[in-house]
């Protein structure tokens, strides 16, 4: 166990939060927390942004320094405004932070492997070891040699200056960083959670925690149903199962033939049961699965952009300059998160046009005076005025920060290419069983939270009409309508009555992103249908839910704190206990239990968060037994440990090509079956390949992926070396690697007696040869078509 490592970057981590601590507090001066919660969140989107724009020039350890350097300068700004910091609620975040970083180390530990299964490990792990190779930004591609990456990199780039800070080498590296952003997540919910509850009379603690539960524990009710499943006797559990659309397989036939990976795809979405399901993945999953993508990363800063639009709510409406500027700050948060995982940024940006649209302070306030008084009167005369001038306002603000955040990653964009479009009405579209297992929890809150703050009139219409639309939309397949729908408008209903918080413009923004992806998706080659876009969308909203249901169970609960809740759920299993053993007191405890009264109402509340806590914690129990109990005997951090055991013909050519300097070009069979052994050199290093996964061919179109299969075959297969030499001048390739793979692809090959290459390296499994362009002197020819 590489016990240093895992200290250095812990004490890297709380450090930039200390560092960071004096700016948040001025940025979200109005939380009840002054901001501490978002402190380290803060650090990571300071060092991202000045790095980005560093790295354009010049990538290194230097370039990380400087972006230190930036985030103690705006430290040190706030501090001589005479910010005020709380570090008690700091140390509570510290202590969050900690125990979350902790506990994925401890998963890591015995499942610490960047392997090609399972997952897009062999991405984020070429990803990281190409930007730590890079002297600018962008990158190389590790699958596509002599072009810049072309997917979204800013968590990779990130990660490889936290590595750069402590000097670790990228194959510890991948896994620290994993468990920094695991940990950052779940701090982020704490903070964002626990300052809105606070901000609305509750106790910070307790909304804080079961938000950063709900991230970074909690699973769906596939688990908890499958576990009912093997409860109960065979036909009533499987029954129980199967009525909900889940296979009886896995947790539902005994506690050990639990699979972890069950959980994470439950909504079946093919022409025929069974065919495929859509990716609906939560954090817990996620990170207990051990990619380091694009969807993992970005929550941190899409928390981040949320709680500059909750400072946006909360600050005084007189203080436009404050309100403005807390605004326009979600400009470069929604760039990196272009950066980051391009499929967040819409979220934020939609996020920042619900808060303009239903914040206390109205629109126009933050144009000029004269605009604003002048928009003011002509909107008093109609309620019909003042909601388009609040929607169209709202949106072309939102619109003006997403044109400042792309400006933020502008070489970015320029620079990638998408043969993506956008595809309308998927069929099918998701059962009723699959969306309530998936969001089934966060459904009841929300619903439960909603009809608490609406007179009992409305909320039995509004129940009446949601059945109604529940069993119209499910002949037409289309339960997301119905589940969704209402409690969407319920919200916006509330939200423009003043009858809700900023907790509820978070749950508006998930709903309407469920709602979306029932009808819109992007086409495009990863996975079929829209199976990619549901994956992508399901990570934020259960990001954006997750805080919103913290505070909003907290309210349900009631404002006393964690003890009394627990107390009272005691108390209430007692008396009802004994009010069962006395039945003349029946009626009396009843009465006093009756949801009609706020006690009754919280004791009802605190039984039922009692109830899902423990349900919710079924997966990460059997997850985290899983990982440890059938992980490897000996743990460590090292990403590439495996590859000693499981393929030891090529790890010690891995191992050699991981010394070699700078990001020199190799020729390498192509990955043209992923998720398989293959690539691994380029991959497990960092050095590009001429033509490497076929996920290129979503980046950058089939015919030039395929060009260039074919150009490697030639490579390997001709028999005249001048047509070699040309493609390998081509290509400027620096190594020819010949291992198993090449060999039962290409028959078996001997270049050393070419002009121009001799041996670099050999052993009984591997033959790495070097070319010597200059010695080549070929004329270089056009790629092949």
């Amino acid at each position: 166990m590489e016990l240093g490592i895992v200290l250095t970057w812990l004490v890297l981590y709380l450090g930039l939060g200390v560092l960071a601590l004096p700016l948040a507090s001025q940025l979200f001066e109005d939380f009840p927390d002054r901001g501490a919660g978002l402190a380290i969140p803060v650090a990571f989107a300071v060092i991202a942004v000045s790095t980005y724009w560093l790295g354009q020039v010049r990538f290194g350890l230097v370039t990380a320094l400087f972006a230190v350097l930036a985030l103690l300068t705006g430290s040190v700004l706030a501090l001589r405004s005479g910010v005020s910091i709380d570090r008690s609620r700091f140390r509570d975040a510290a202590v969050v932070f900690t125990l979350a970083y902790l506990l994925l180390i401890l998963i890591r530990l015995y499942r610490p492997g960047a392997v090609p299964g399972g997952g897009e490990k062999f991405l984020d792990f070429g990803l990281l070891a190409s930007v730590l190779r890079a002297t600018a930004l962008p990158p190389q591609d590790m699958w596509f040699a002599g072009e810049s990456v072309q997917y979204y990199y800013g968590g990779h780039m990130l990660a490889a200056v936290f590595a750069l800070l402590t000097d670790t080498a990228p194959r510890f590296a991948y896994n620290t960083a994993l468990a920094g952003y695991y940990a950052a997540y779940v701090t982020a919910a704490w903070g964002l959670a626990g300052a809105i509850t606070a901000h609305r009379g509750g106790s910070y603690r307790l909304g804080g925690g079961i938000a950063a539960f709900l991230v970074g524990l909690a699973s769906n009710l596939s688990t908890p149903i499958r576990f009912l499943g093997w409860v109960l006797p065979e036909p009533l559990g499987r029954r129980l199962v199967e009525g909900v659309g889940l296979e009886f397989a896995g947790l539902a036939r005994g506690p050990f033939e639990f699979n972890y990976w069950f959980a994470s795809r439950v909504i079946d979405a093919g022409r025929e049961p069974g065919e495929w399901e859509l990716i609906t993945e939560f954090p817990f999953f996620a990170f207990l699965n051990g990619d380091l993508h694009g969807h993992m990363m970005s929550p941190v800063f899409l928390l981040l952009g949320a709680g500059l639009a909750a400072a946006y709510w909360m600050r005084p409406a007189a203080d436009r300059r404050g309100r403005l500027g807390r605004l326009l700050l979600g400009a470069p948060v929604g760039g990196l998160l272009v950066l980051t995982n391009t499929w967040s940024a819409p979220a934020v940006f939609g996020v920042a046009w619900l808060t303009v649209l239903f914040a206390p302070a109205a629109p126009w306030t933050l144009l000029p005076d004269g605009w604003a008084e002048r928009i003011g009167t002509w909107t008093d005369t109609s309620r019909l005025r003042t909601e388009s001038a609040r929607l169209g306002l709202a949106l072309a603000i939102a619109s003006l920060l997403a044109v400042g955040g792309a400006l933020t990653v502008f070489p970015f964009l320029t620079g990638a290419a998408s043969g993506r479009s956008v595809g309308l009405l998927p069929t099918p579209r998701s059962d009723l069983g699959g969306l309530l297992t998936v969001y089934g929890v966060f459904l009841a809150l929300t619903a439960s939270y909603l009809a608490s703050r609406v007179r009992r009139r409305i909320w039995v219409v509004a129940f009446l009409t949601s059945l109604v639309l529940l069993l119209v939309s499910t002949l037409v397949r289309a339960s997301a309508v119905a589940l969704f729908g209402p409690l969407l408008l319920g919200g916006w209903y509330l939200l423009r009555t003043r009858e809700a918080g900023f907790e509820t413009v978070l749950a508006v923004g998930a709903l309407g992103l469920v709602l979306l992806v029932e009808f819109v998706y992007v086409i495009e080659q990863a996975g079929p249908g829209r199976m990619n876009t549901v994956f992508k969308i399901a990570a934020q909203v259960w990001a954006l839910w997750s805080v919103a249901a913290g505070v909003m169970l907290t309210r349900l609960v009631g404002s006393a704190g964690p003890l009394a809740w627990i107390r009272g759920t005691v108390r209430g299993v007692r008396d009802r206990f004994r009010s069962w053993l006395a039945r003349g007191e029946q009626t009396a405890n009843r009465k006093a239990a009756s949801p009609g009264t706020n006690e009754g109402r919280h004791r009802l509340a605190s039984i039922g968060l009692v109830m899902l806590l423990l349900a919710l914690s079924i997966y990460p129990a059997f997850g985290l037994a899983w990982a440890v109990g059938g992980g490897t005997d000996d743990p460590t951090l090292d990403a590439h440990a495996y590859i000693e055991a499981e393929h030891p013909e090529e790890a010690a050519a891995i191992h050699w090509l991981r010394d070699q300097p700078g990001q020199p070009t190799m020729v390498s069979a192509p990955g043209t079956e992923i998720y398989r052994w293959v690539n691994a050199p380029s991959s497990m290093t960092g050095i590009p390949t001429v033509a490497g996964w076929s996920h290129e061919v979503g980046y950058r179109g089939e015919e030039p992926y395929w060009d260039r299969v074919r150009d490697v075959r030639i490579i390997y297969e001709t028999s005249e070396p001048e047509s070699r030499a040309a493609l390998l001048g081509l290509y400027d390739v620096t190594y020819i690697y010949v291992g198993p793979t090449e060999r039962e692809r290409f028959g078996t090959v001997d270049y050393g007696e070419e002009s121009g290459i001799h041996t670099a390296y050999t052993d009984p499994n591997v033959t790495i040869y070097r070319v010597d362009l200059d010695a080549i002197k070929q004329p270089v020819p056009q790629p092949a078509s």
